[in-house]
């Protein structure tokens, strides 16, 4: 399994300088890769809470605080949650405005895990990259401390 993470830019910010505060606020895609077929897991705006959310709900589900945890989606009435429960992760969604809810995968957790890890840390070196004040933004460095409790916790550390 792998995650794709598409940022899409508004359209007036196409020709602006990068700044961290500004990707961070861009459109995401996140797309799940499986035997060569590619396949859209959720999109929204405002992508690095959406991440955040994500890498959070993860380390406590590896720390057992918690069994599940939804990250709501931007500009949609789409909720995602996060079901773990021997090993399997289940992401399910729910349309607000319809009341329907559709299992969208399931996994094992350390895959899932795995794919986000690696994802999250090619997007985290391409903000660095793009802006050399990256640190300053505190959810860039929340972000970072997010990627080393993520991959300890897959090599066994904490």
């Amino acid at each position: 399994m792998k995650l794709v993470f598409e940022i899409e830019p508004y359209e007036d910010m196409v020709d602006e300088p990068f700044t961290t505060k500004s990707y961070l606020l861009d459109r995401i895609n996140i797309f799940v890769l499986e035997n060569n077929k590619r396949k859209e897991f959720c999109t929204s705006t405002f992508n690095g809470a959406i991440l955040l959310d994500m890498a959070e709900g993860l380390i406590e589900l590896y720390e057992q605080k918690e069994t599940k945890f939804t990250v709501e989606m931007y500009e949609s009435t789409l909720e995602y949650t996060f079901s773990y429960f021997q090993k399997l992760l289940t992401v399910t969604s729910y349309e607000g405005y319809n009341g329907e809810t559709l299992e969208m995968m399931k996994c094992r957790f350390e895959d899932f895990v795995a794919a986000f890890l690696k994802e999250y840390k090619s997007y985290h070196q391409y903000i660095l990259k793009q802006d050399p004040h990256a640190f300053e933004n505190k959810h860039y460095c929340m972000m970072r401390d997010q990627i080393n409790i993520l991959n300890n916790h897959l090599k066994k550390l904490i």
